[in-house]
């Protein structure tokens, strides 16, 4: 499956009373990705059952926020994957990639 084809199958799945919704649950969701990483390396347990499948589970709802929030906003998710290489390729040529910040 390509970007867009699972960005308008997600729209198609977004129903919410408040427009405001998938900015919120963005970040919820992908607090809750990061903690499957973090609360492991805090407690030095990296083991846990179904560790796999949670993530692929909390990034899929990480990547259907972004998608509804994209097309809410009439953007591709496509157009942001090429848009984003090309700006790592840019920072890649100039020897800036571990610089901090924005635009560099």
């Amino acid at each position: 499956m390509n970007l867009d084809d699972y960005q308008t199958q997600a729209v198609k799945t977004a129903v919410f009373k408040n427009e405001f919704y998938p900015i919120a649950s963005l970040m919820v969701e992908a607090a809750e990705l990061a903690d499957l990483f973090v609360k492991p390396m805090l407690r030095g347990d990296n083991t846990s059952d179904g560790f796999r499948s949670k993530v692929v589970s909390e990034a899929g709802d990480v990547l259907w926020n972004l998608a509804v929030l994209l097309r809410q906003n009439g953007i591709s998710l496509s157009e942001v994957a090429e848009v984003n290489l090309k700006k790592l390729e840019d920072r890649k040529l100039r020897g800036v990639l571990l610089g901090s910040g924005g635009d560099r």
